[in-house]
């Protein structure tokens, strides 16, 4: 080991060694978060009566309610709109209308379903007749010198891609979730280059029955208005999947024959972007209808008359993944563990602080809605804060802290799943050697909990984007998540409070608690203090 990196280590330890200590009413108050009022709390959150608590649905509303409620007998500031507690945003639900719409070409009626499926959706009607650029497979690489669109203006016109699975020939492009770093695929550069809509030719390489696959796909979006761009935001173009009978009509008499265009889109040996002879007509009949969800919002001042102008943002989504599925006859998905379980301990961590001392800095804490359908309330919340985003120094995220692999629990053999004093801790190993250093000084002082850092890098799905911190990451703003892993009941109707372990959900509601405090109190402002890595994408 250099002399360098000795120096570098020994700072760290001596600035971690400075960092605040939890005083003993902190600790107190932390000890006062107990397992029955999180055992209560979950049972009501994630009950058969509030069915999972959909974005928008009467369940969600109750729990809202219940949390509300908590927070006016707890005292705690409200930080939502006009002085409530809730953080209100416009939702726009868009239906296709399957028997209305149609492709024209050539003179040819082509059916919605039967003769084409939608890849995308824009949310809006799309009407009209327009020539159409051939652009291959439609990626745009910049580090590779590949542009398809270059020297073509595809504005005001319909691009042709193969697809939907097509790719530049020997490019490996790498992708995280909706992610894919260093590049952008047809349907993220058509709008941002101006085109009104994407068709795709078929491949040939597809599976028997892909076509009744792709049927009735994509005739619903549900987005933001107005949209919040992030890695979770809906698609801004309406894209179509020609059939094969709808291909040939719309290859006759061009450069291309049919079979040779697709043979050429299988080989990745893709013509030169060129013009077709012919134009399109679209029309996809769509109806729209407005909703109003909202987040739970709830501010505590800290104490220094300076730093109380600074910001750490806790968070843990209220609503669930809602199914429509019966299996072995339970229909109903009370998201007990994804995210009462979170929502139940965020709750106790804003009750045990208004008991506690003051922390320096301030504190907001977000239930928020729509995470598991689009990241809507998260996104709204970072276009829409109630304190400016420039003063918000480190998001905390609290998503799925119910389980255990402790003996004879119900994920005792689930390998995803951490310990029963064990909690998977993502992203400050990333984005902060600081505050990862201050992290393990305030747990080692503490519970001295397991921190299980599988999944704290910069190539894991959640740490970006598979995470409600996700729009403030891409805001440049510290993020840290706990949760205790995916078991077999995720996003099914056994997903009940009866296999999860409030003793745990204590332990890491604590934790959080000491951390957050222990954050909130220190003299040098939590920070990001690595380079932010290349998967996250920069939004404003």
């Amino acid at each position: 080991m250099s002399l360098r990196t000795l120096i570098a280590l020994a700072v760290v330890v001596v600035q971690a060694v400075g960092a605040p200590i939890l005083p003993t009413s902190v600790r107190e108050a932390a000890d006062g978060i107990t397992a029955d009022q999180l055992a209560r709390d979950l049972a009501f959150i994630a009950s058969d009566e509030l069915r999972g608590r959909a974005t928008p649905s009467p369940g969600f509303d109750r729990a809202a309610a219940y949390i509300v409620n908590r927070l006016k007998a707890a005292g705690v500031t409200p930080a939502g709109d006009n002085g409530t507690y809730l953080q209100t945003y416009t939702m726009i639900e868009s239906r296709v209308d399957l028997a209305a719409s149609h492709i024209e070409i050539g003179g040819k009626r082509f059916a919605l379903d039967a003769d084409f499926v939608l890849r995308s959706f824009s949310g809006q009607p799309l009407t009209g007749t327009w020539p159409v650029v051939y652009v291959g497979h439609g990626w745009v690489i910049p580090d590779k010198g590949i542009d398809p669109y270059a020297g073509v203006d595809v504005r005001g016109k319909v691009v042709l891609t193969h697809g939907p699975r097509a790719m530049p020939k020997g490019v490996v492009i790498e992708q995280f979730g909706r992610v894919t770093v260093g590049a952008s695929n047809v349907v993220a550069e058509a709008p941002r280059r101006g085109a009104v809509a994407v068709l795709m030719i078929p491949q040939t390489s597809t599976q028997p029955g892909w076509w009744q696959q792709l049927q009735r796909q994509n005739l619903v979006r549900r987005e933001l208005d107005p949209s919040v761009p992030s890695a979770y935001a809906a698609a801004q173009v309406t894209s179509a999947l020609l059939s094969p009978t709808g291909t040939e009509a719309l290859m006759a008499g061009e450069r291309f024959t049919t079979n040779e265009i697709v043979a050429r889109g299988d080989a990745e040996d893709y013509p030169a972007t060129f013009t077709l002879n012919k134009s399109v007509t679209f029309n996809v009949q769509a109806s729209t209808v407005p909703h109003r969800p909202y987040n739970v919002v709830a501010k505590i001042e800290g104490r220094d008359s300076r730093l109380r102008n600074e910001h750490i943002t806790v968070m843990a989504h209220l609503d669930g993944a809602v199914g429509t599925r019966s299996v072995e006859g339970d229909d109903i998905y009370n998201s007990a563990d994804d995210n009462a379980s979170g929502s139940a301990g965020m709750l106790s961590i804003v009750e045990q602080m208004m008991k506690s001392e003051r922390p320096k800095r301030s504190m907001i804490f977000v239930w928020d809605s729509g995470e598991e359908v689009g990241l809507w309330g998260s996104r709204h919340f970072v276009a829409n804060p109630p304190v400016p985003l420039s003063s918000v120094v480190a998001h905390i995220n609290i998503d799925m802290i119910g389980a255990t692999r402790a003996a004879e629990s119900a994920d005792e053999h689930s390998p995803a799943v951490p310990g029963p004093n064990e909690v998977y801790l993502i992203g400050p190993g990333v984005l902060s050697d600081k505050v990862n250093a201050l992290i393990d000084q305030v747990n080692r002082g503490y519970l001295t909990m397991t921190l299980n850092r599988a999944d704290d890098r910069w190539d894991s799905e959640f740490f970006y984007p598979r995470t409600d911190a996700g729009p403030f990451l891409e805001r440049g703003i510290l993020t840290i998540g706990w949760n205790t892993g995916l078991h077999r009941r995720y996003h099914q109707p056994s997903d009940d409070a009866r296999f999860l372990d409030p003793k745990k959900i204590e332990t890491v509601a604590r934790t959080v608690f000491a951390t957050l405090w222990a954050m909130a109190e220190t003299n040098e402002r939590p920070a990001i203090d690595k380079p932010i890595p290349v998967s996250v994408p920069r939004h404003r």
